[in-house]
């Protein structure tokens, strides 16, 4: 084959297929053209009308395509030299020749009309969309700019520059290699060195989406997602007991000091329940971050406050080892005979564990919003005295006092209205740092009596509530626009904490969790080192892919060098 050529070329030229004579019909056309005196620019662009130029697989670089361009031309040029060799590498003769072929090509693609209109009547059309440039025909009928720096002694390029379109394919390849060789500088800056040789129409929206579409400077400077604020979920907007719905977070450390001569203080740490509907708080001082610990902590919470039916927590190493053995404290709590009256009450059988994503705090914003407020009372007061266990713990407790005494909605300046409502009127009926009237004499009524005016009492704080506090919850006070979704096979960024821009690691989406209101917010991502799931907000998507082949081999070399693993979701990166 490689010697000999097609079986079917050895036979007459009249059984050769229609495919065959009509490429020889053009190659002997374009040999008459030339010996016409036809230059080898006009053979390739108007025997082959340009379409060969869109047919070359230049992998996305257009130095590719401008050689590829030089070879042809030194091809079908006959008055080339007979003695050079097809090995020898292009002249810049020859590669300024190929790139006016490519920009012929581009100008006669998409400036047909006033290529006709000014080889006709040497000016453009009155509608044009360039007239105020003042085009003019050029050597090798390539369209300039005309301008106002005739004068000026810059060179003829920069004076004249080529007019190319910006929404060509080619184009976008002539800009992406001059966006490289310039190590890829922002818009403003690749829009002015274009404009030193060519001139592209609507050049800021070009370049603009040049820098937005290139991978490499997407990965120096990525821009992390966001989506809308989510809606409240009903165990925040629905009345119910104090802590039957709660979060759990631990703050710290402190230090205990014991009164034993050489024996060195001990770190300890403040266990933080928080309740969703009411806002209460409840701390427990607990040794160490262990699992046992955090037990101890949650059988004490029980213990006081009662049961929880839901407990919500992050994903730190003791609170998922306390979920394995949270069977065996249900079977503690429950399993005695004695208490057989009190499951028969419960609505739960046992707490159920609610684990946000990995790196999601926001997703735990009412128990970390409680810590942040618990740690700071707790470093005020401690943060220069030597406490003992019992101190400390005294400390604790008066600390959960002043946040359960916070008023859940804003302060009325008007003295004739109600008192605040405070999480303290949910736990004991009115603030637990409120005085006591020591004339006040309690009245001779009946158990019934008291009973319903407890009840009473209760329902006019759920009714304030449901008009003082749940109103104060409708606005979205960030995160107020709604985007449109990841989608599984998207590449992205995954943000990773104390480790620099350039060393994020790559990944592609594999699967998304939505939430109630359709709205993805968690995906999980593969990269070179596992699956792993993250938020959103963690993760800078990658540009996606277009028409032309830039964005693909710049993602194929970016998949090496992150060894991202071959798998079904990345065979295909045309489809990101």
């Amino acid at each position: 084959m490689w010697f000999y050529g097609p079986t079917i070329l050895l036979g007459k030229e009249d059984t050769w297929p229609s495919k065959y004579s009509k490429a020889l019909s053009v190659i002997d056309e374009g040999i008459n053209m030339e010996r016409k005196g036809v230059t080898s620019v006009a053979v390739a662009t108007t025997v082959h009308e340009g379409r060969v130029l869109y047919s070359i697989r230049n992998n996305g670089s257009f130095k590719t395509l401008q050689r590829v361009t030089g070879y042809m031309l030194r091809f079908i040029n006959p008055a080339r030299n007979q003695s050079r060799e097809s090995d020898i590498p292009l002249t810049v003769h020859e590669l300024e020749k190929a790139l006016v072929v490519i920009v012929r090509t581009l100008q006669q693609s998409d400036f047909e009309e006033e290529l006709q209109h000014l080889n006709k009547y040497n000016e453009v059309r009155k509608n044009s969309s360039f007239r105020s440039l003042s085009p003019f025909l050029g050597n090798n009928g390539i369209i300039r700019v005309g301008g106002r720096l005739q004068a000026s002694e810059v060179a003829y390029d920069a004076k004249h520059p080529m007019l190319i379109p910006h929404n060509n394919s080619l184009a976008k390849l002539l800009v992406q290699m001059i966006h490289k060789e310039n190590r890829h500088c922002g818009p403003q800056a690749l829009l002015a060195y274009t404009r030193q040789r060519f001139w592209p129409i609507k050049g800021k929206l070009l370049t603009r989406s040049i820098v937005l579409n290139c991978v490499r400077c997407t990965k120096a400077k990525p821009k992390l997602m966001s989506q809308i604020m989510g809606n409240l979920p009903s165990t925040i907007v629905t009345p119910a007991r104090p802590f039957i719905n709660s979060g759990v977070d631990f703050c710290g450390p402190f230090w205990v000091h014991f009164m034993i001569r050489g024996k060195k203080p001990q770190k300890a740490y403040v266990a933080v329940f928080f309740c969703f509907a009411t806002k209460a708080v409840h701390l427990e001082l607990v040794s160490d971050l262990t699992t046992d610990a955090f037990i101890g902590a949650l059988k004490r919470f029980i213990s006081r406050r009662g049961h929880c039916q839901n407990l919500y927590c992050d994903n730190a190493t003791n609170f998922v080892g306390a979920k394995n053995p949270l069977s065996e404290l249900t079977d503690v709590v429950y399993g005695n005979s004695s208490r057989e009256s009190i499951v028969k009450q419960c609505s739960g059988n046992g707490i159920t564990f609610h684990f946000i994503p990995p790196r999601t705090l926001h997703f735990g914003g009412l128990w970390e919003a409680a810590v942040k407020s618990a740690k700071n009372l707790l470093i005020r007061s401690t943060s220069t005295a030597s406490l003992t266990y019992e101190e400390l713990d005294t400390v604790i407790i008066e600390v959960e006092g002043i946040l359960n005494s916070r008023p859940m909605s804003p302060m009325s300046d008007n003295p004739n209205d109600l008192t605040a409502l405070t999480p303290g009127h949910f736990l004991i009926g009115e603030l637990l740092n409120a005085q006591v009237d020591p004339t006040c004499r309690p009245q001779q009524t009946n158990l019934l009596t008291r009973l319903k005016l407890v009840s009473h009492l209760k329902r006019e704080f759920w009714n304030r509530w449901s008009r003082e506090y749940l109103s104060d919850l409708q606005v979205r006070n960030k995160w107020q626009t709604q985007h449109n979704n990841i989608n599984v096979g998207d590449m992205v960024i995954i943000k990773k904490d104390n480790t620099p821009v350039l060393q994020w690691p790559l990944g592609r989406i594999v699967n998304v969790y939505e939430g109630n209101d359709g709205v993805v917010r968690v995906a999980d991502v593969k990269t070179a080192s596992g699956t792993c799931k993250r938020p959103i907000h963690r993760l800078a998507p990658l540009p996606k892919e277009t028409n032309d082949a830039t964005e693909r081999q710049s993602t194929n070399n970016l998949l090496e060098e992150d060894k991202i693993p071959s798998s079904p979701y990345t065979k295909d990166l045309l489809h990101f």
